[in-house]
């Protein structure tokens, strides 16, 4: 929900890790991917969003010592006192997170403010405790729409997490170099 607009709303659906296969071809290069070391996501979503709204989303999917891992991440749409959309996937369990903050890096924009840093280094904070990671950007993948009546401004960051997730029973999984974005 949206606590601002009452009759706004969005509903969606992350599938975290699904086995990938086929493969891409651009020139005379080709790229296999394999179930068995190839992992994909599914989102999906309906909703009658908010004119103005700002979303972060993170995911990765990987292997940690050869059991499946994946987590999703989310901040900043929404009301999302009553749940969030934050959870670590491992080996085939689900693990609910509380709220998970984007610490973006921000930089002067030259008019006296500030913008964020997009390729400098970030971290990722649980009010729970049970995230915490660093960010190494490798990419933006950066798109900007404007037609003055509706703009979309997108950075879709693609890097490499470490750090540390906690699943409910308290074991620590060590995560080093997960590609996600």
């Amino acid at each position: 929900p949206f606590p601002e607009k009452p009759t706004a709303f969005y509903y969606n659906q992350k599938i975290i890790g699904m086995a990938a296969s086929g493969e891409v071809v651009c020139g005379d290069r080709k790229i296999t991917f394999s179930p068995a070391d190839s992992q994909g996501l599914l989102d999906w979503g309906r909703g009658v969003w908010t004119y103005e709204n700002v979303w972060y989303w993170g995911s990765a999917s990987g292997s940690i010592d050869g059991v499946p891992f994946g987590f999703n991440i989310g901040y900043g749409f929404g009301d999302t006192s009553a749940a969030s959309e934050n959870m670590l996937f491992y080996d085939g369990k689900a693990h609910k997170l509380s709220q998970v903050t984007f610490n973006i890096p921000m930089k002067d924009d030259g008019k006296g403010g500030q913008t964020e840093d997009y390729l400098k280094p970030w971290t990722f904070t649980s009010d729970d405790g049970r995230f915490e990671m660093d960010f190494e950007p490798v990419m933006d993948r950066a798109s900007c729409t404007d037609v003055k009546l509706i703009m979309s401004d997108q950075h879709q960051v693609f890097g490499k997490f470490t750090g540390k997730a906690i699943l409910d029973d308290g074991t620590v999984i060590e995560v080093k170099d997960l590609l996600g974005f």
